[in-house]
């Protein structure tokens, strides 16, 4: 073909290299000064999207740069397309058959996430194995005119992508498996902390593999995938004589697109609304137009403001203050079986408070709330001024005892520059008296996580021996229920039968789930028995009786009780009810609840301490010591909702309303919102119009709009 001859002349690569050039020098001069970036590149905490923005720039670039040369040398692209187009060309069957079948599957394995019954799930899949079908045609088309518009040497380089594809499509199905979370959402993770911290979000995620070590592994995994779509094109080669007609697969397609409507738009007569919507809402890649309405109610919102308060600090009261906060301890793993005694401290020496609850899903988000006394998403703000090296006041319930001259000291396990969760509490500089952390590569990072427990727990036993009583704080984070679920080996653990290794299962049987959960068991009781150590000392030390005490989760831990592991998935009570247990110094009056949160627990700190009722009425927590004569409604809510979309719950009694955003990823908190679903004791409720929905939440939930709404209107 005369495309052919024109390719192969020098000149063809040196426009075909200014093309790639004029579409990633935004990306070069980001490098080189970080204010010069493109304004459509993302911020941090965006990184898989930013890389298929790079792509598709990368594509496009290489596509006109080939193109433009044709038109210089007086070729018609267009009827080189033309002579493409009506003639048999070469396809790669195997890897597209290939690719197809893991397409369709991945998106197919996406709905048995769903409440569907077997009619909406076998039409629903229909749909999206039609849609897939389209999708990877029109990807492979683009790949096909990206590789005709490049020199004959790099032809090859536009399809390394369709080569990767189907191996990122099965790590994605592995990651909505295991853990509800995209594979896209996963890598958008590496960089939030405002640069690329694969290390930091390894540590986090309790994975021993290094950074380094994965890189090589994901390099090798790329190669191999390269290696195998160039041994199945050749093997397509040989056994396919014809190979395809593009106006062929034209054809095929309109029909499938046809397929793929006619499943929509007939969904609509017969569906459940639920169905529709999580169908939806589910999928990143939509054909038709058609498509359900967002929530049964959709809202306009005001929210009030971010209040701090204002802290008089005059209290002559000095009880001790004992904060520790447990990682990833669910309330119902708080039993007598595996947790003697915080079952008993509970029960017997705490404020009664029913059903407790964090405040999201997430450590930064939860401790952020149990510290300011603020929803989760207003961590973003306090966050994004710390990273950009300004300073940040200590939250409020620092402040409260920093104006009382407590010393204050905290001991943590992990590296508190992680999400901000120094600063985002503690304060920037931080103004606690001794803070001790695992910073990376130091003496104590060196020692395991139970080793780091164990250590911190006699400072702390020494400081009760050498210290006067009255008039120290001390925050304790304890780490081992964290993924990989760990105890000192000292510790004879209460269950025999436990998964050796913490290896998780796509597919578990109900024995695989049983020693999960028991290994995550047996963490938890060697924290139960480092904590019932501790309060002995206490005890024994008459340092006790004039405590505050307060032991809570940051968040919980599901083991596949909807369908997968882990937590920072979805506002699901397993993975949002945690204990909260509170033992107030003796002879405080303690009113029992129904419910609590993290939300609360500021508001009660400077109810006890005589603040003002004003430094908390405006909070969104309610203050424990005082008889409330309702059930207050707990707000949950999360950035971290992985495939469900759900970012904020609303729980009171056995009622819960759950909702639903336009980008619940960001830290904003939306202007508008739709209400997913309502629930009781018997499930959804079975209501019909707007106005029944809406009479409804306001029913079961009368007190959040004024808690926390300027305006909350029905649109």
């Amino acid at each position: 073909m005369e495309v052919r001859k024109i390719k192969d002349r020098p000149g063809h690569l040196l426009f075909w290299w200014v093309g790639i050039a004029i579409a990633i020098v935004p990306y070069l001069a980001m490098l080189i000064r970080p204010e010069w970036r493109a304004w459509w590149f993302l911020p941090p905490g965006r990184f898989a999207d930013n890389i298929m923005i790079v792509g598709r720039h990368f594509l496009i670039g290489v596509t006109l740069g080939g193109w433009f040369w044709f038109l210089v040398n007086r070729v018609n692209p267009l009827r080189s397309v033309k002579g493409w187009w009506k003639q048999e060309v070469p396809l790669n069957w195997i890897w597209f058959v290939l690719s197809f079948l893991i397409y369709a599957t991945h998106n197919i394995l996406l709905l048995f996430n769903l409440p569907f019954g077997p009619g909406e799930l076998v039409f629903a899949g229909l749909g999206r194995a039609l849609t897939a079908l389209i999708v990877l045609s029109l990807l492979w088309l683009s790949a096909h005119i990206a590789s005709l518009a490049s020199p004959t040497r790099f032809r090859f380089l536009p399809w390394a992508a369709m080569a990767v594809f189907p191996g990122l499509l099965a790590a994605d199905a592995l990651g909505i498996l295991f853990w509800k979370n995209s594979l896209k959402f996963i890598v958008n993770k590496i960089d939030e902390e405002g640069s690329f911290d694969l290390a930091g979000q390894l540590a986090a995620a309790g994975m021993t593999q290094t950074s380094t070590g994965i890189l090589i592994g994901v390099a090798l995994f790329v190669l191999i995938l390269c290696g195998l779509c160039w041994g199945a094109a050749k093997l397509s080669q040989w056994i396919s004589a014809r190979h395809f007609r593009p106006q062929f697969a034209l054809f095929v397609l309109l029909l499938a697109w046809v397929g793929v409507a006619a499943e929509k738009g007939s969904g609509f007569a017969w569906k459940s609304r639920k169905a529709l919507r999580m169908e939806h809402n589910s999928y990143d890649i939509h054909l038709t137009p058609l498509k359900p309405e967002p929530g049964l109610i959709s809202f306009s919102a005001v929210w009030k403001d971010k209040r701090r308060p204002e802290i008089a600090g005059t209290s002559e009261l000095r009880p001790d203050i004992y904060v520790i906060m447990i990682e990833s301890v669910r309330a119902d793993a708080i039993s007598p079986e595996h947790a003697p005694f915080l079952s008993s401290f509970r029960d017997q020496e705490c404020q009664q408070l029913g059903r407790t609850w964090a405040a999201s899903n997430a450590t930064h988000f939860s401790w952020y709330s149990f510290f300011n006394g603020q929803l989760p998403p207003f961590w973003g703000e306090a966050v994004d001024v710390a990273r950009a090296g300004g300073e940040l006041p200590p939250s409020p319930f620092i402040e409260l005892l920093k104006k009382a001259n407590y010393r204050m000291e905290v001991r943590t396990v992990c590296d508190l520059g992680y999400n901000g969760m120094s600063s985002t509490n503690f304060g920037v500089p931080h103004v606690m008296d001794y803070l001790k952390e695992a910073a990376h590569g130091s003496e104590f990072d060196q020692l395991t996580i139970p080793q780091r427990e164990i250590e911190n727990f006699a400072e702390i036993k020494e400081h009760l021996q050498n210290q006067p009583k009255g008039g120290n704080f001390h925050f304790i984070a304890l780490d081992s229920p964290h993924f990989t679920y760990l105890w000192d080996p000292s510790f004879e653990p209460p269950y025999d039968h436990y998964d050796e290794r913490a290896a998780f299962h796509a597919f578990p049987n109900a024995d695989d789930i049983v020693r999960i959960k028991n290994r995550y068991l047996n963490s938890v009781a060697f924290v139960d028995s480092q904590i019932e150590e501790f309060i002995h000392t206490m005890k024994k030390q008459g340092q006790y009786d004039d405590s505050i005490i307060i032991i809570t989760g940051d968040h919980g831990e599901e083991f596949h009780e909807n369908g997968s592991w882990f937590h920072c998935s979805s506002l699901e009570a397993e993975q949002t009810s945690v204990p909260l247990m509170i033992k107030w110094p003796e002879g405080t009056n303690l009113p029992e609840h129904q419910s609590a949160s993290h939300l609360d627990v500021l508001p009660s700190l400077l109810h006890y301490f005589g603040e003002a009722d004003s430094s908390y009425a405006k909070l969104p927590g309610r203050p424990l010591l005082k008889i409330n004569q309702e059930e207050g409604t707990q707000v949950t809510m999360t950035s971290l909702c992985g495939i469900t979309g759900i970012a904020m719950a609303w729980r009171k009694g056995d009622y819960s309303a759950t909702f639903r955003w336009k980008a619940p990823w960001s830290n904003d908190l939306p202007g508008f919102l739709h209400l997913d679903d309502l629930e009781g004791p018997e499930g959804s409720l079975d209501l019909t119009t707007k106005e029944e929905w809406e009479a409804a939440l306001w029913e079961y939930f009368p007190d959040v709009k004024e808690r926390l709404f300027v305006n909350f209107e029905r649109k």
